[in-house]
């Protein structure tokens, strides 16, 4: 099966579907929240990254392409402990590991395999409502089909 682009809405379907966060979104949802104030987590916000494309070449007049893309999954969770941290830091622990127990062997309808984990990392900027952030970074590859000239 092939895509023109990234969609995401398989991974956001799945991730609401496991449970984990009050509210998963988008970029647009990220922003809306951050200017409202509506920031109580935990909360998810899976937004593209990159895509790397390699032609593979025109037949019939469609372009052909073998595309890696990458996605990352931000998780917001409420810093329950103020002090040194280590309450937070468990807590958004156990929203990541129920995140990549809900992403673990998924593959979309649009991809070659399942999403793969590729890194995740603390979220160094001040985040607002003393929330605590974590940023992983997945993968996953499909082939790109496109009428050419069209």
């Amino acid at each position: 099966m092939s895509a023109p682009v990234l969609s995401l809405t398989g991974i956001v379907a799945r991730i609401e579907a496991a449970g984990i966060y009050r509210s998963v979104g988008g970029g647009r949802d990220l922003r809306r929240a951050a200017q409202t104030g509506a920031m109580g987590g935990p909360l998810a916000f899976v937004l593209p990254m990159e895509e790397t494309s390699r032609p593979s070449g025109v037949a019939g007049g469609v372009s052909h392409a073998a595309v890696a893309a990458r996605f990352m999954v931000l998780s917001l969770a409420e810093d329950l402990a103020r002090d040194a941290g280590g309450r937070a830091v468990s807590r958004i622990e156990e929203v990541r590991a129920s995140l990549l127990a809900a992403l673990a062997g998924f593959k979309p309808d649009f991809a070659e395999g399942p999403v793969t984990h590729e890194r995740g990392r603390l979220v160094t900027q001040p985040l607002p409502g003393g929330l605590i952030g974590w940023q992983d970074e997945f993968s996953l590859r499909f082939r790109r089909s496109l009428i050419a000239g069209g």
